[in-house]
């Protein structure tokens, strides 16, 4: 006597009666239709089965790609705020723990070319976005506890205005069966909650059941944006394709007929 696992799926039904195979099918939106960084902006995708047979989804994930058309705006240190060209000069030498926030909003203010005595509105809005410690001289400058002196050549390009590419990516994501019309969520899912965060912990989760969709569903996918990210968004349904289902070009009667 055989003993089959205890995995509540009768022995007849493990066994597909049906040929399939590995499939996915990609949702990417790209180019003209990436995400923009515009919270509130909606996007869409369609695909649609294909007529060999149904595709049933077991998983979903996603992946994205940050646009990196713009090179990082770089901020010095400066004592006072610019008021035209040339640029104020720049604090001579330092060390990191001695910068005071003013001379980094006058730096701010300097290399967007924002020329006034109070904080204008596309300097609160570097403030709002973030500044990083550029990269390449991120090192030395937290040596010795920020306390190395620094020169002017290090001072005048210290931060960085945070890329839009590195900001975190949120969005909601709605999936629709445009045939029946059935939306596979009470409400759109947010991404973290559903998915998990793009860099590979958790990418992608697994349905409670398997969704099945016929040849020829059109399958949508809606996003809605909550984030400032900016760059391509990939979102794949995985899972596998059946063959030989009724009325489709791999079903076993129409093999037959062509033999004939």
């Amino acid at each position: 006597m055989i003993a089959f696992p205890q995995t509540g799926i009768r022995p007849s039904a493990a066994i597909p009666s049906h040929r399939t195979v590995p499939f996915d099918y990609a949702f990417r939106f790209e180019k003209d239709e990436a995400l923009t960084g515009q919270p509130g902006n909606v996007i869409s995708k369609s695909v649609t089965v294909s007529v060999e047979g149904a595709f049933t989804a077991v998983s979903v994930g996603y992946g994205v790609v940050p646009s990196r058309e713009r090179p990082p705006i770089e901020i010095g240190v400066q004592r006072a705020a610019p008021q035209s060209l040339p640029p104020a000069p720049v604090v001579k030498n330092s060390i990191f723990r001695g910068i005071e926030l003013g001379e980094v909003i006058n730096g701010i203010a300097q290399a967007i070319r924002e020329f006034a005595t109070d904080i204008g509105p596309r300097t609160a809005e570097v403030l709002k976005i973030g500044l990083r410690l550029n990269p390449e001289i991120a090192e030395l400058a937290l040596q010795n506890d920020g306390k190395m002196n620094l020169d002017a050549s290090i001072l005048s390009k210290l931060f960085q205005v945070v890329a839009e590419g590195d900001q975190p990516v949120q969005f909601l994501y709605t999936l629709i069966d445009e045939g029946s019309g059935r939306e596979f969520q009470s409400d759109s899912i947010l991404n973290i909650a559903g998915l998990g965060i793009p860099n590979g912990d958790r990418p992608f989760r697994y349905f409670a059941k398997p969704i099945v969709f016929d040849a020829m569903t059109t399958i949508t996918m809606r996003i809605t944006e909550l984030s400032r990210f900016v760059g391509e968004l990939h979102v794949s349904l995985q899972g596998y394709k059946t063959l030989g289902g009724a009325n489709t070009p791999t079903s076993a009667m129409r093999q037959r007929a062509r033999r004939r």
